[in-house]
């Protein structure tokens, strides 16, 4: 499903999710698409050949939008740890494997760590977390 869109499906709440719960994959090619839409926020790219970090950091992004929805106004993005891995190329497809890794209640507020992997042809080019405060 692409984020925003209009859905028969219930709205994610924090009881839908467990801890090692695969929550998707999702193929997202780093096409002249990305790479334009990329240039005209940030301007041209040091590298015609290499990808920036920034923009895998928004690959990861796009495949949790993706992964779970949709998802209750309101929620917190509370952090994001991220590792790199091997450099991403103009043209790659990025295969993005996306689960939840854990949950806990504090302070009546429901936490949720989201892992993300993103990896050319097997080898991870990024390895991300995602802490949110969930809405519901």
């Amino acid at each position: 499903a692409v984020s925003g869109a209009q859905t028969d499906l219930p709205v994610w709440v924090f009881d839908d999710f467990s801890p090692g719960q695969p929550l998707g994959n999702f193929a997202i090619t780093l096409d002249d698409a990305h790479l334009d839409n990329w240039t005209a926020i940030y301007g041209e790219r040091k590298s015609k050949e290499s990808v920036p970090a920034g923009m895998l950091v928004a690959a990861m992004m796009e495949a949790y939008l993706n992964a779970a929805q949709p998802r209750p106004p309101g929620n917190i993005h509370a952090s994001q740890k991220l590792v790199f891995g091997r450099s991403a190329k103009a043209g790659d497809k990025l295969e993005a494997q996306v689960s939840c890794l854990s949950k806990e209640r504090r302070k009546e507020r429901g936490w949720v760590t989201f892992g993300v992997v993103l990896s050319v042809e097997g080898q991870d080019v990024l390895n991300g977390e995602i802490r949110t405060i969930w809405a519901r």
